[in-house]
């Protein structure tokens, strides 16, 4: 439990954990988004772009967000 590796940069653990929380909440943002999308299109047809794309962006951002806390050390 006490890794000396870990408590050695609490500065590097900390950054670990906020990536991984920024990811988490880029990706609910990116489903939420989509589905809105989806929603709008099923019920008038219509191609709501702007929840599309705002989806996709977050979608990126939170996957690279999530490979930050991957590779971070």
């Amino acid at each position: 439990m006490n890794d000396p590796a870990s408590s050695a940069r609490p500065a590097a653990t900390a950054i670990r954990y906020l990536s991984i929380i920024v990811g988490c909440a880029g990706l609910l943002l990116a489903a939420i988004c989509i589905a809105i999308a989806c929603q709008v299109f099923i019920q008038t047809g219509v191609f709501a772009q702007s929840y599309a794309m705002v989806g996709l962006i977050s979608t990126a951002l939170g996957c690279l967000a999530l490979t930050l806390a991957r590779v971070w050390k």
